[in-house]
């Protein structure tokens, strides 16, 4: 089963309103009108599969996915906050023992990141729709996998 590593690359969206505070913290400017309906925040994670050419060891592979992948989810929409990547970790059942998520063979990498996605959205169902459809022309051709979807805090 894979899980999250602690180690995550934040993506910061370009076009949303949002400013860093600190390291992995955003927060949201918004000018708090009467006509403005306000929306709650969703934390929505997908699991991807990255696979490219030319990666030369693990350690490359892992870079060059995560700066791949942080490069495209950079343009998503005003909806999205923040976009959080992080390598999957696979635990050994046996020995305990957990490795990243990682196949490289003949300089063909497969990498399994996960991407942390917060977005402007009521509700869970929608958030994970509004995720999609942000994230999800930036990334042709890749199956998103919903793993997890909770509030924003």
């Amino acid at each position: 089963m894979a899980e999250r590593s602690t180690n995550s690359t934040p993506a910061r969206n370009g076009n949303s309103h949002t400013q860093g505070n600190s390291h992995n913290s955003t927060q949201d400017h918004r000018s708090n009108s009467s006509d403005e309906k306000a929306t709650d925040g969703h934390i929505v994670v997908f699991s991807v599969g990255w696979v490219f050419r030319g990666a030369k060891t693990g350690q490359d592979a892992i870079n060059i996915a995560v700066s791949e992948v942080g490069k495209r989810v950079r343009l998503t929409g005003n909806q999205v906050r923040t976009v959080d990547i992080s390598v999957q970790r696979i635990g050994c059942n046996s020995c305990g023992i957990g490795s990243d998520a990682l196949l490289l063979v003949s300089e063909t990498a497969l990498v399994g990141l996960f991407l942390e996605i917060e977005v402007d959205a009521e509700d869970s169902e929608t958030a994970e729709k509004i995720a999609r459809r942000e994230v999800g022309p930036h990334l042709h051709n890749t199956p998103l996998t919903s793993v997890d979807i909770a509030p924003a805090d």
